[in-house]
């Protein structure tokens, strides 16, 4: 009976402990990098454009963004990221829009990277109220666009290829439903 009671207490003991081996996180609100990613449908009409892909380190973003990895790299070394491709209309036309998450691991490195010319972000308008700690979007002669923010140690980056008014709204909607992830 003793060691019954024994394995009992020794039983609950472990199942208290347990919860608190998770993996750590950089954020408050997200369990992974991944969870920051706007969900299959989660905006309506917008769904999930083939495999999202996450990395751990900067070996593994090469991988899939090629030689952009030097960017974030003038930041840290210690990054992560995740990619997701969503399919959806503008307009009455189907279109892709893509997001890339960077953790880069604090605020300073996210700013720069957000303020880094490379980014491909020249002559951005700034997103007064926007998502993030600050935010801008470039329209690219009617082709695309692409918005960038950073909030903490997070850099987001979404392009569409589009250039309305419409796929514009539906950029800074991902944002805004990203950046309420990260707060």
């Amino acid at each position: 009976m003793k060691k019954q009671v024994f394995n009992i207490i020794i039983l609950f003991l472990l199942v208290s402990i347990l919860p608190s081996c998770e993996k750590s996180t950089t954020s408050n609100s997200a369990k992974t990098i991944e969870d920051l990613l706007v969900k299959n449908n989660e905006i309506t009409g917008w769904t999930y454009s083939g495999a999202g892909w996450v990395a751990y380190n900067a070996t593994e973003i090469s991988q899939q963004i090629d030689g952009a990895i030097v960017v974030y790299q003038r930041y840290s070394n210690d990054i992560e990221a995740t990619f997701q491709a969503y399919s959806g209309t503008v307009n009455s036309t189907q279109c892709r829009l893509r997001v890339y998450i960077f953790d880069m691991k604090n605020s300073t490195n996210a700013k720069g990277v957000y303020n880094d010319p490379d980014i491909g972000l020249s002559g951005a308008i700034d997103w007064q109220g926007g998502a993030g700690d600050a935010a801008h979007y470039v329209r690219n002669a009617g082709l695309s666009q692409m918005l960038s923010f950073y909030r903490k140690n997070y850099f987001v980056l979404l392009d569409i290829v589009a250039d309305t008014e419409e796929s514009l709204n539906i950029l800074k909607q991902f944002a805004l439903n990203i950046d309420g992830k990260i707060k």
